[in-house]
C-alpha cells in the first residue's frame, strides 16, 4: 500500500530536499503525520540516506571535472576502491564497473595543476596498471533526479 506513497515522498524530495512535511503532505494530499512515518521508514530503510545541497562546483572555484577510468591489477579492486574513497580533496564519485577497466572515478578540481597530481598519485599506486582520464568539456546533466514512479 505505501509502496506508491514512498516512491512520490522520494521523488518530491529529489526535486526539493528542503520541503517540509507539511509541503508534502499538501502536494501529495495525505497526513503530515503519514509523511513523517513514511519518511522515517524510508530512512530506517536506507532508502534516504540524508539530505543535502546540490552544489555549483564550478561557482565555488572547481572549473575542472574529469572522468578517469582505471585499470586494477590482479584482485586489488577493493584495496583501491577503498583508499578512493577516503579521497575527499577531489573525488566525487567512485563506482566499480564492467569491461576493459575496473574503476571510474569522477573528480572536480581547482585548476591544471590539482588535476595532473591526482592522476600523477593514481599512476604511482601499485595496485593500479594504468588509467585513462577524460576531461569534461561542458556539462548537459549532473545531479538530476530520475523518475521512479512507474
Amino acid at each position: 500500500m505505501y509502496k506508491d506513497l514512498d516512491r512520490r515522498i522520494v521523488e518530491y524530495l529529489q526535486r526539493d530536499g528542503r520541503a517540509s512535511l507539511r509541503q508534502i503532505a499538501r502536494h501529495l494530499r495525505v497526513s503530515t503525520a503519514t509523511v513523517s512515518h513514511r519518511l522515517r521508514e524510508l530512512e530506517l530503510q536506507g532508502v534516504i540516506r540524508g539530505y543535502k545541497a546540490i552544489v555549483d562546483y564550478e561557482k565555488l572555484g572547481y572549473p575542472i571535472t574529469t572522468v578517469t577510468l582505471i585499470k586494477a591489477r590482479g584482485n586489488q579492486i577493493p584495496q583501491i576502491v577503498e583508499e578512493l574513497k577516503k579521497n575527499d580533496e577531489h573525488l566525487t564519485h567512485v563506482y566499480e564497473i564492467t569491461g576493459e577497466f575496473d574503476i571510474l572515478v569522477i573528480g572536480k578540481f581547482r585548476d591544471q595543476e590539482s588535476m595532473n597530481q591526482e592522476i600523477k598519485r593514481l599512476l604511482s599506486h601499485p595496485a593500479i596498471e594504468r588509467t585513462n582520464t577524460s576531461i569534461v568539456l561542458a556539462v548537459a546533466k549532473e545531479e538530476a533526479p530520475i523518475g521512479i514512479l512507474q
